[in-house]
């Protein structure tokens, strides 16, 4: 990675404001947020998570939101994989 690139990680516990403040930066910096969150990978899980709504999507782009079927396996090391390929094409 050269010296201009950043990556920012934000963590903390659930109903932190997490995804709010990854907007805000992403919108300060004009990045784009890559979703690390183990629940909003899935299709289906939209009202049980704090998914960025339509509006939130549409001014800063999003990446591996809702983009794992329920039912499928999937692991923390495939993430990665997706993650970082996701993160060369940004670059």
């Amino acid at each position: 990675m050269d010296q201009q690139s950043k990556i920012i990680l934000i963590s903390g516990p659930t109903a932190s404001g997490k995804s709010k403040l990854a907007v805000k930066i992403a919108k300060k910096i004009q990045g784009e947020i890559i979703n690390a969150d183990s629940m909003q990978v899935y299709k289906t899980l939209k009202i049980l998570t704090a998914r960025p709504n339509r509006k939130e999507q549409k001014n800063i782009k999003h990446h591996l939101y809702g983009v794992v079927d329920l039912n499928k396996k999937f692991y923390t090391g495939e993430w990665l994989k997706i993650a970082i390929k996701k993160i060369k094409e940004i670059k």
